[in-house]
């Protein structure tokens, strides 16, 4: 077999495979897409609430620390 003839065979079976993968990817067989990763910070439109009553406790409110707060636009 010359070498014209396995660079042929091998860039016809990469076009396969390319475009096996691109139909299935266009008809959905990979499954459903997995949700996006939040960017950045989340915001809530409410307070945190935990679900332990006794989460809270005096040595935890004792060492907290405050959450720095982000810092208006200078001039604004």
């Amino acid at each position: 077999m010359s070498t014209r003839t396995v660079v042929v065979v091998a860039l016809v079976a990469a076009t396969v495979v390319v475009g096996a993968s691109v139909i299935a990817g266009l008809r959905g067989t990979a499954g459903p897409a997995a949700p996006a990763d939040p960017a950045g910070a989340e915001v809530a439109d409410s307070p945190a609430e935990h679900t332990d009553p006794d989460y809270w406790t005096e040595e935890r409110m004792r060492d907290a620390k405050p959450v720095p707060m982000p810092q208006p636009p200078a001039g604004g």
